[in-house]
């Protein structure tokens, strides 16, 4: 009775895994969440959200926050703000609220060219040449901002529309890429279920009495259908990692 108890475990550990995964696939978005929250248990989902959004995929949350700098960033315009004064504040922000984000550093070097008089788009172009800004979807996203700042300095249209404007566009194609995640969540687990099952086959083997890695070690006749599962299994992996990121790159 000893000898099963781990492959067991394992089995229980599997199974608990696959659960949780699903659990985080199917909860609701941390928006609708949060309206539907009652206020009793505010702190648990508040909770389950952060959890959320570090799970999250990263071309839509580093969307989600750019969108919500950018709002911010217009509103402090319109307010009456200077650029120099509104990427101070910003970056007095995102300093509190999480001092090793990328959106921090952004902000400290816009806010540092702002007060040498060099303007935002020196700004962004410095953060763009640094090794701090290594993240492709966030420089996408910061070049948009470098073409909309000299847009307005160009013909003088108001930044603070153009960057609303901007925000709106990131927040779209936030909802994009959220959607194309929400939409292979299902494939994604699939493929995980898929690739476990072999192993859950051995661990059921040997729980009912038999011995399967002696079998498929033991002779030549083994070794050839392990290779030959082994391969399959590979390139069924391969396969449909291959499509799924297919259809991650129209997010």
């Amino acid at each position: 009775m000893a000898g099963p108890f781990p492959v067991t475990a394992l089995l229980v550990l599997t199974a608990a895994g696959c659960a949780a995964a699903m659990v985080l696939v199917a909860a609701p978005t941390p928006a609708r969440a949060a309206t539907a929250t009652p206020q009793r248990g505010q702190r648990l989902w508040i909770a389950v959200q952060q959890l959320r959004g570090r799970l999250s995929p990263r071309p839509a949350r580093v969307r989600q926050e750019v969108a919500q700098l950018l709002r911010h960033f217009a509103a402090l315009l319109v307010s009456g703000r200077s650029e120099a004064q509104a990427w101070s504040q910003l970056h007095d922000l995102w300093r509190t609220r999480e001092p090793d984000h990328p959106l921090r550093h952004v902000t400290a070097q816009i806010a540092g060219s702002e007060a040498a008089g060099t303007g935002t788009a020196d700004g962004l172009r410095r953060y763009l040449a640094t090794d701090a800004g290594s993240d492709p979807e966030l420089n996408r996203l910061l070049r948009r901002l470098l073409a909309v700042t000299a847009l307005s300095e160009q013909t003088g249209a108001p930044l603070s529309e153009l960057v609303e404007q901007l925000a709106e566009s990131v927040d779209e194609a936030a909802e994009l890429a959220a959607a194309v995640e929400t939409a292979i969540a299902g494939p994604t687990l699939t493929q995980l279920i898929l690739t476990l099952l072999p192993v859950g086959g051995l661990a059921l083997g040997h729980m009912v009495g038999a011995d399967p890695l002696a079998m498929l070690l033991g002779s030549w006749f083994g070794l050839v259908l392990l290779g030959a599962g082994l391969l399959l299994l590979g390139c069924g992996r391969f396969w449909s990692r291959h499509m799924i990121q297919r259809v991650r790159r129209y997010a």
